[in-house]
């Protein structure tokens, strides 16, 4: 069963054979397309979770202003 494989695989001269180079050929492309996706998508994640802790920074800061506005200044009533 082995040798049959390998018989497959290699041919007499000991080169791989066009259908291994194709699989191969194949693999680096779908790796290639899914690196890509993976990279795209990571960058818009980090885009949005930028927009998303700078909306939450000036809500935070706007209600601290609101407060800090309504705290009586007045020390003398």
């Amino acid at each position: 069963m082995k040798t049959m494989v390998l018989e497959k695989l290699t041919s007499k001269k000991g080169q791989i054979s066009m259908e291994m180079s194709i699989l191969v050929a194949a693999a680096v492309a779908v790796a290639s397309i899914a690196a890509f996706f993976y990279v795209k998508n990571v960058r818009n994640s980090v885009s949005r979770a930028d927009q998303a802790s700078t909306d939450v920074i000036n809500k935070i800061s706007e209600t601290a202003s609101n407060y800090a506005g309504a705290i009586p200044t007045d020390l003398n009533s």
